[in-house]
């Protein structure tokens, strides 16, 4: 079996496990398009990693979690909502990245591909999926709670700093997740099972569980599917995601029909 090929389901499936975890926050937040945004910050990251001859994957994680703490911030510091801020951000990047990643990179960039990582950086990106899934169900009733009792939890100053570790979260994961689905698609690898497990899942704490085992299965199918095929994983991945998405309305109306 090619060593790329098992590398790449690998991560697919740990990252899309983590994924999955923090996008029931980041959909329960009404944070969707916020870390669908955020995701684009890497290409400056790549841009200047490229430039300076550097692995591009730890210029990308610096830059993500940077801008992670920039929103956060500034969200703290004016009225403007996340999405504004991100929305400049995202744009700015965007620009930047475009015009200076060199041509022959720009797509890989963009839409991923089935990267060949030297062992200490598999096992870096392996392991923090895996962290970062446990993480997300260790803080998950603090989490809950700030979405329940959001005044209650202000008062508590829990507020902000689930904010921050939401973002950080998902900064880490978009950042471990990149290479092999792209920065354009990798904030919908967080979206789409979350979305999938709203539909499907009859209480807040299989929401999240599901959300976590349906990011796995996408990305892992996605990951056979682009192989089989010979195409780009990130497109996949999405088009998988899409189809369980599709999928899941069907039991959406079921549960609608019972009630």
């Amino acid at each position: 079996m090619d060593i790329l090929f098992v590398q790449a389901l690998l991560i697919a499936i740990v990252v899309g496990a983590a994924s999955g975890a923090v996008g029931a926050f980041i959909i329960l937040r009404r944070m969707a398009l916020v870390g669908d945004a955020l995701s684009h910050v890497a290409l400056p990251g790549i841009a200047l990693a490229l430039m300076w001859s550097l692995d591009p994957f730890w210029m990308v994680l610096a830059f993500l979690l940077g801008a992670a703490v920039v929103v956060w911030f500034c969200e703290r510091q004016t009225t403007l909502p996340a999405e504004a801020i991100v929305g400049l951000l995202f744009t700015a990047s965007l620009a930047i990245g475009i015009l200076t990643i060199p041509d022959h990179e720009i797509l890989e960039s963009l839409f991923g591909g089935f990267p060949k990582l030297p062992v200490s950086e598999l096992i870096f990106i392996l392991g923090a999926a895996i962290g970062i899934t446990v993480l997300v169900f260790m803080l998950s009733r603090r989490m809950l709670f700030t979405i329940v009792s959001p005044e209650l939890a202000k008062v508590n100053g829990g507020n902000a700093l689930v904010g921050l570790i939401v973002l950080l979260i998902f900064a880490t994961v978009v950042a471990i997740g990149i290479k092999l689905v792209g920065t354009l698609l990798m904030g919908a690898l967080t979206i789409i099972p979350a979305a999938v497990a709203k539909n499907v899942s009859p209480s807040a704490r299989s929401y999240i569980v599901l959300s976590t085992v349906f990011g796995a299965i996408i990305a892992g199918a996605g990951v056979a599917g682009a192989a089989w095929s010979g195409v780009l994983p990130g497109p996949t991945i999405v088009l998988v995601g899409i189809a369980a998405f599709l999928i899941s309305l069907g039991f959406l109306g079921r549960r609608r029909a019972g009630q």
